[in-house]
């Protein structure tokens, strides 16, 4: 796995507790907030329920090798997304729902040896026990990004260290950029960056984790009046 001391059982056993926590905040949105908008700009809540359950769907055709090009699913899930967001409150659950207990059962039929795999196309340098770690990851953000009530503050610690582990790792763009060292409140110095000097980011590894996918204002965290991280990722 790519992201240090995870443990693979125990990022299963986070997914699914993050899981059942968003389908608990979901499927208390009323009809007319399904409509609302959320922290993505342009995206209401039912175009972000549609693109966890598309992601979920992606990743288990990874899985199972029926997309012979992986990196064009992206096209497929923009396609989708708006015809999907259009659906009742009802449908976009069970959508979700079930999408999400489909890829498990397909987490649960890989042998040791399977998750070993290397993946494909725009995943290649990741192994398919990286996948549970790439699904939390959406779950939590997108947890997030409806905007129901969950917040960074609630994300499990484990989870959002990994997480932000994860991120760092994912953000090839900041590689040849200036340095950046994030000092977590888990203890942990993530680095980032060749170019000269280095910046010193601090906070907690949940608001961390919102300021570098672009979620939480710099004011989140200590250090980042002139660090540069883009847009929502």
């Amino acid at each position: 796995m790519i992201v240090p001391n995870a443990d693979l059982a125990e990022v299963r056993r986070l997914k699914m507790a993050a899981t059942q926590r968003l389908l608990g905040d979901t499927i208390a949105i009323s009809d007319i907030d399904w409509l609302g908008p959320t922290l993505l700009p342009g995206w209401t809540r039912a175009h972000v329920a549609t693109h966890l359950a598309r992601n979920a769907d992606v990743l288990r055709r990874y899985l199972t090798r029926l997309a012979a090009r992986p990196e064009l699913e992206r096209d497929d899930m923009v396609q989708d997304l708006e015809a999907g967001s259009r659906r009742s409150p009802l449908e976009l659950q069970i959508d979700l729902d079930t999408s999400s207990g489909l890829l498990n059962d397909a987490f649960d039929q890989l042998t040791a040896e399977k998750w070993a795999t290397p993946l494909r196309g725009s995943l290649d340098g990741l192994t398919a026990a990286d996948l549970p770690m790439m699904r939390l990851n959406e779950v939590v953000l997108h947890h997030v990004d409806l905007d129901c009530g969950f917040v960074f503050g609630d994300i499990d610690p484990k989870t959002a260290a990994w997480l932000l582990a994860w991120n760092l790792y994912r953000r090839v763009d900041l590689v040849t950029g200036p340095g950046i060292a994030l000092q977590t409140s888990s203890g942990d110095v993530l680095r980032a960056g060749s170019g000269p000097g280095v910046s010193e980011v601090s906070g907690s590894d949940a608001n961390l984790l919102g300021w570098l996918t672009g979620r939480l204002p710099r004011t989140a965290v200590a250090g980042a009046e002139h660090v540069s991280i883009g847009p929502v990722r």
